[in-house]
């Protein structure tokens, strides 16, 4: 009898607790898209995974379910490979999703959800800036096409624009991670940051991560990310201002060996970019001014590409008019250099004084010119 009391209870206490299981589920309404059938998948640091399916309705009606989920994740969307969203889903969530297939992206509009609908509004944001550094990008390409006389003030203009479209970039991502310290969608704006510059901000938002979600797989992934960047920034010490330049032993477009330690005796700047770099292509223009202007006072550069196809980069060098020196292993992402100098994108500048010491790094525009100015007067 004892037992039959204490079992009872216990059993009661288990089903309530299950009917106080809610699934989230993702309903709503497609324009344009009858018949068709929607997916959700959950996606992993590593892998997407099937949730659910259903098809739309005659009046565009859909419903799907992502089960009884423990802890937030990000789940895709999908009408099909090219046209989805990506949605960050929690606990007993009931969203509604609407849009028009045909334009599902740029329309569509998620409510219940607030994950989702803070990930859509920095989704939004990011494309924009994205939208208006590509019009930068086709701008300059026009004038660079039609020969304009002014081509090298051009390039300083909108190279300047764009450091101020990236300044207010990292200003905006750096309130929207403030303002959502424990959660997920901090994940993805802290990944339009530089880790060289913010690693602070990366450490500090692991931390707030680990303690809302220690088990999470994505704060998981995140803090071994983290480890590598502190790797790279230890690496990063041997290219600081005041170092000795690491060495790099390449190949010349003839298929000759060129060194670093060649051009000793010079102030020399290391440029590495790639013919496929858009950005390094749009600087080109102004160091090949800075370099004309100089180079008989004892200026040199070292041209060192990150191309794989070199056929495409000899082109793009008499395209561009770069008639300094230039070495490459022709390996992308892949060459030796790249750790050695902790490149995380280029184009990327390091200047060398005489004795192959750097005195400056990541110089642009009219910042390359003042401190050739101020080392030849």
């Amino acid at each position: 009898m004892i037992k039959t009391g204490i079992l009872v209870p216990l059993a009661a206490i288990l089903v309530l607790a299950s009917c106080g299981q809610k699934e989230t589920s993702v309903n709503g309404n497609l324009v344009n898209a009858e018949g068709e059938t929607v997916r959700l998948e959950r996606l992993s640091s590593t892998a997407s995974t099937p949730v659910d399916s259903a098809e739309v309705s005659s009046e565009g009606d859909f419903k799907l379910s992502a089960g009884e989920i423990t802890e937030a994740g990000f789940y895709r969307f999908k009408i099909n490979d090219n046209n989805f969203v990506i949605l960050l889903l929690d606990k007993g969530e009931n969203v509604e999703l609407n849009g028009n297939a045909l334009d599902f992206y740029q329309s569509y509009e998620v409510e219940g959800s607030e994950g989702s609908a803070k990930l859509r509004s920095l989704d939004q944001r990011l494309r924009l800036d994205y939208n208006k550094t590509d019009s930068l990008r086709k701008s300059f390409q026009a004038f660079q096409q039609q020969g304009h006389p002014r081509l090298d003030s051009i390039a300083q203009s909108i190279d300047v624009v764009f450091q101020k479209m990236q300044a207010k970039k990292r200003e905006f991502i750096l309130g929207f991670i403030d303002e959502n310290p424990n959660s997920l969608v901090a994940l993805s704006a802290v990944q339009s940051l530089n880790p060289a510059e913010d690693l602070e901000v990366f450490e500090q938002l692991a931390e707030n991560l680990t303690e809302t979600m220690p088990e999470s797989d994505y704060v998981k992934k995140f803090k071994t990310q983290l480890i590598d960047m502190r790797s790279k920034q230890q690496a990063a010490g041997r290219t600081e201002i005041g170092a000795e330049a690491p060495e790099m032993v390449l190949k010349t477009p003839e298929g000759e060996t060129i060194k670093l330690s060649d051009f000793r005796g010079k102030v020399t700047m290391i440029d590495f970019w790639a013919a496929w770099c858009k950005p390094c292509r749009m600087e080109n223009p102004n160091v090949v001014r800075v370099y004309n202007k100089y180079k008989e006072k004892g200026f040199e550069i070292f041209g060192v590409s990150l191309d794989q196809d070199g056929q495409k980069w000899v082109d793009a060098i008499a395209q561009d008019g770069l008639t300094w020196e230039h070495g490459s292993e022709l390996k992308f992402w892949q060459s030796s250099f790249v750790p050695a100098y902790s490149l995380d994108g280029i184009p990327m500048t390091y200047l060398l004084d005489a004795n192959g010491v750097i005195i400056a790094k990541g110089l642009r525009g009219d910042q390359l010119e003042q401190k050739l100015k101020e080392i030849f007067g």
